[in-house]
């Protein structure tokens, strides 16, 4: 079915709703897994400024590291995922990964981090859908199992 799924992690509680929903899929298909944060370019770019650019990545991938050893790995394929650290517009770099990548399926959580940027243009998770050339299921909040 799938072979290569992107799941967008931004911390939130829906992005880790997302991930369960990855591992799980990428058990049952053997897909492989990649895992994508957006930094924020300001963010990145103070960071480099004050010569911190490499220690804003290497956090990020900890942090990252530390979600999935904290979900246990459940149903995680037998490749450990790849880890993707993009800066810019969320949504548009989250489809620029699935492209680069050669996803087949981007798994993403309904909500994520973003605040008044949802009201003003729309959330991620719909402007990916809106975007993407590749299907994506958009977990919702509350799931059953």
């Amino acid at each position: 079915m799938f072979t290569h799924i992107l799941c967008p992690l931004d911390f939130s509680a829906d992005s880790e709703l997302a991930l369960h929903a990855a591992l799980r899929l990428a058990g049952q298909c053997g897909a492989r897994l990649t895992l994508v944060t957006v930094v924020d370019p300001l963010l990145k770019a103070g960071a480099e400024a004050a010569g911190a650019g490499a220690a804003l990545t290497m956090q990020t991938q900890q942090e990252m590291s530390a979600l999935l050893d904290r979900l246990g790995r459940q149903g995680l394929p037998s490749t450990t995922p790849a880890l993707a650290i993009r800066s810019g517009n969320a949504a548009s770099e989250i489809v620029a990964q699935a492209k680069d990548s050669k996803a087949d399926v981007i798994v993403i959580g309904k909500r994520g981090l973003g605040g008044a940027e949802r009201f003003i243009l729309g959330s991620t998770s719909r402007r990916v859908t809106e975007l993407s050339p590749v299907p994506v299921l958009v977990v919702p909040t509350t799931v059953v199992a």
